[in-house]
């Protein structure tokens, strides 16, 4: 009978000790899990940078919301927009920039901004790659960007001054 007791207060033990490692592998691994999120958390997002034609260098997150305007010159509605685009520009409620749909050297793209008129920066093509926005599959396409770098809103054809300025003070 005695050594019966000793087998059952054995395994007993044996169970015990069992139940309490896993539940301490359990706690180590949800706390390991909890730590990679929070330091992600606060690690933010790789810094992304863009050079325009013109050789500045921008930061995709901005003090300021950002509007980015995909265009092409063979493109009728993205031609008829430009003056609109310009204006709301020259309103410095937002940053804008624009980004040729056409894989152009330097030196035609400047020459394209001359002959459209362009007032607002155009992103250079070799840099369009490093965008964090989809290149659109219609042309003309608006990308909304928030102060932190989140896109938030796809706007597809023509846009205007007030149509711009109504919809980012709403937002």
């Amino acid at each position: 009978m005695t050594e019966l007791k000793i087998v059952a207060d054995f395994k007993r033990q044996t169970q015990q000790r069992g139940s309490i490692k896993t539940a301490a592998i359990v706690v180590l691994a949800i706390a390991a899990m909890l730590s990679g999120v929070v330091a992600q958390r606060f690690a933010g997002e790789p810094e992304v940078t863009f050079q325009t034609v013109d050789g500045d260098v921008m930061d995709w997150q901005s003090e300021k919301w950002t509007v980015i305007n995909y265009f092409a010159e063979w493109c009728a509605p993205c031609l008829r927009e430009l003056p609109e685009l310009n204006a709301y520009y020259q309103n410095g409620e937002a940053r804008l920039l624009g980004v040729s749909y056409d894989n152009l050297s330097a030196e035609a793209l400047k020459a394209m901004i001359e002959r459209q008129q362009i007032q607002f920066p155009v992103v250079a093509s070799e840099e369009v790659s490093n965008l964090p926005v989809p290149m659109p599959s219609v042309l003309p396409t608006t990308y909304i960007i928030s102060p932190d770098g989140k896109l938030v809103k796809t706007l597809h054809g023509e846009q205007t001054e007030q149509g711009l300025t109504s919809l980012l003070s709403s937002l």
